[in-house]
């Protein structure tokens, strides 16, 4: 029996989009043949590195040399150039569903590739992610025209002021480690904390204090440079498996959606430290999970006692399994 194809957008932007697909993709691929659209040379190798899995990468939208403006907001498709390029990456887009006649777009970011794909006909699926998005024309047509929303994330955390949640479907957190089952530290672990390092690493400042107590030993992961950290500290560099890195009950980490699941799904207990985002979607989440009591706020302003008084507040933090 011949598979309908459906495409499937994977940002390119920080771990989380990726990770997502590692874990849906086995699954659509019993149902359907599954096409990946991707904008970035980066993250078509990566795929194809992974997973046996037909790549359609499209044209930049951008000049050689231009240099894209930031995000004000005041406009639907602001960062779009009037040039050339948009419309070579729009007809790649057209030829593509014309050849393959996908059943349905599955877009995990860039909204504008929604809103192109179904004026030309296709259902849309979009991901949701939490933020201020709704702040952005784009994204607010994106999500009017939207056929289903999904958002991988508990609905109670979504913001009060979210305007599409009937036809959006909150699966919960999804992690590669769910259903491994709470790994609970032993005491002796309480002491030893881990910096689990984001899309962006920290200013060695922020580790000087974060890591200043020498009675706590420190495991940094996913640095990409090497810091001078005191005896304490214990630097890993990228790891291929976080849940044999994390080895301590306490985890300072960034607030990116993937991360936080897994982590969650690995019963730790968590300071968030959020990285700065257009929509500001690490801060909205990192400050709806903390007034939930499922994670501790951190800032990069944090004085050395500061940090060490947030750590020993971690160290009662409960687990939270309603996020299940």
């Amino acid at each position: 029996m011949t598979k309908s194809t459906i495409f499937y957008f994977v940002h390119a932007h920080g771990n989380g989009h990726r990770a997502t697909f590692n874990l849906l993709y086995p699954a659509l691929s019993v149902f359907f043949k599954v096409i990946a659209i991707t904008t970035n040379t980066e993250i078509t190798g990566y795929l194809h590195q992974k997973h046996d899995v037909q790549v359609l990468e499209l044209p930049p939208k951008y000049p050689v040399g231009y240099e894209i403006p930031p995000h004000t907001f005041s406009k639907a498709f602001e960062v779009t150039p009037y040039a050339i390029e948009p419309a070579e990456r729009a007809k790649a887009l057209v030829d593509a569903i014309v050849r393959y006649k996908p059943k349905a777009l599955y877009c995990d970011g860039v909204p504008e590739l929604a809103i192109m794909v179904r004026s030309m006909g296709v259902p849309v699926v979009l991901v949701h992610l939490p933020g201020n998005i709704m702040n952005d024309s784009t994204q607010v047509f994106a999500h009017e025209l939207a056929d289903y929303i999904v958002a991988h994330f508990p609905s109670y955390l979504e913001q009060a002021n979210y305007q599409f949640a009937p036809k959006t479907y909150c699966s919960g957190y999804i992690s590669q480690y769910a259903g491994h089952g709470l790994k609970r530290s032993n005491r002796s672990d309480i002491n030893n904390v881990t910096i689990l390092l984001g899309y962006d690493n920290y200013n060695v400042s922020v580790l000087k204090n974060i890591t200043k107590n020498q009675k706590t030993q420190f495991t940094i992961v996913g640095n990409r440079q090497d810091y001078d950290l005191g005896k304490n500290c214990t630097l890993l560099g990228p790891v291929k498996d976080v849940s044999r890195a994390v080895v301590g009950e306490v985890v300072i980490s960034a607030a990116d959606q993937s991360t936080i699941a897994e982590l969650l799904s690995l019963g730790k207990r968590l300071i968030l430290l959020p990285e700065r985002r257009p929509y500001d979607e690490q801060m909205v989440h990192a400050k709806v999970l903390a007034d939930q009591n499922i994670a501790l706020l951190a800032q990069e302003s944090l004085s050395a006692e500061q940090w060490q008084n947030l750590l020993k507040k971690a160290k009662c933090l409960h687990h939270f399994t309603k996020i299940w």
